[in-house]
């Protein structure tokens, strides 16, 4: 098995790869949103995990500005579950695709900036 990806289509869900291999790159008390594929974890923010209204507005927008940056990735065309080389060669076409995306998001398309804050009621 390869270390850490690429993974095959199907071969392993969203939330073991979290808990595999990024979850430890947290820091203490820190946590992640994400989308609702992703339950079981209490590092991982489920979309509806919110107290009011404004909390779940600011979760929208976090997750939508995550889905630009993989729109921009995925006009390459390295999100998609067929690859016409071995898949130990996947990671060196995404990995060029990544750079690219984040050499464009920091030279000449910035991304949006999500002020996020949590709001306790």
């Amino acid at each position: 098995m390869l270390d850490k990806g690429p993974f095959a289509a199907g071969n392993w869900a969203d939330l073991p790869i979290f808990q595999r291999w990024l979850k430890a790159m947290l820091n203490h008390g820190e946590c992640v949103e994400a989308d609702g594929g992703y339950r079981g974890d209490a590092n991982v923010k489920h979309p509806k995990d919110c107290t009011n209204f404004g909390e779940e507005e600011m979760k929208s927008a976090a997750r939508a500005r995550h889905e630009t940056v993989n729109r921009r990735l995925k006009i390459f065309r390295v999100l998609k579950d067929t690859f016409r080389h071995d898949l130990n060669k996947h990671i060196f076409c995404f990995d060029a695709c990544a750079v690219v995306t984040q050499l464009n998001l920091q030279s000449f398309e910035p991304i949006y900036q999500v002020d996020y804050q949590i709001i306790y009621s």
